[in-house]
């Protein structure tokens, strides 16, 4: 496949959108926490972009598939799927909670390394930093969005219970026959077995970037003497 392929261009475009949109809601992220206004959610125009944004993080998925991206399917479904399960059944339920934004600045940062990583990747533009924290800032940022994402699914299932009739889960205006307060259930009880085998798998990806990078050193060092 050649560099300007129409795939690579497609990835590379795609890429560029996540990074814009990520830092986009990193920066109302932040500005909200500095003002007090914790409840992010509450601004539509906010609620509108991370849902249009995390969504479409299913072609990740589709580029793994169809073998145009070194993303594993299986970790990219994890990852993906359970992001998801949350911006689209818990935050509708949590417009007003503040623990939503313990979920997206920790989301947020994280896509910007990574969709960075992959721009850096594809552009070859040799900014190591990002690949440095690609594999170290998840150490703490996954713990902590887990946490914002498990509460603001607690919240929403609260929400939920207050109302006089079970609501079904509703996708983009299509209402589905399945309960939504049984899907926040069934997350909260995967959503730790998730996190441990992402842990895993990045931090496999962790021990392999250092390998290559003691190689690489060594190897630089064996020429320069």
């Amino acid at each position: 496949m050649s560099q300007t392929s129409p795939s690579k261009i497609v990835i590379l475009l795609y890429n560029i959108f996540q990074l814009l949109g990520w830092t986009y809601l990193f920066y109302k992220a932040v500005e909200s926490l500095i003002v007090g206004r914790f409840a992010v959610l509450s601004d539509p125009f906010f609620f509108k972009a991370i849902t249009a944004v995390q969504t479409a993080q299913y072609l990740d998925l589709l580029f793994s598939f169809l073998g145009l991206s070194s993303t594993k399917p299986v970790p990219s479904f994890i990852h993906v799927t359970g992001r998801n399960l949350v911006v689209w059944v818990a935050f509708p339920w949590a417009l007003t909670s503040n623990y939503p934004l313990l979920a997206i600045i920790p989301w947020s940062f994280a896509d910007i390394i990574r969709f960075g990583n992959y721009i850096n990747d594809s552009l070859h533009l040799n900014l190591n930093f990002l690949k440095v924290l690609r594999y170290n800032a998840f150490i703490l940022l996954y713990p902590i969005g887990l946490t914002g994402e498990f509460t603001s699914a607690g919240d929403a299932k609260s929400n939920i219970e207050q109302q006089k009739i079970e609501p079904n889960l509703n996708l983009f205006g299509i209402e589905l026959p399945v309960k939504a307060h049984l899907v926040l259930q069934i997350f909260r009880l995967i959503a730790y077995p998730g996190l441990a085998y992402m842990y895993w798998h990045l931090l496999k990806l962790r021990s392999r970037f250092y390998k290559k990078e003691k190689l690489r050193k060594n190897e630089t060092k064996q020429k320069s003497s």
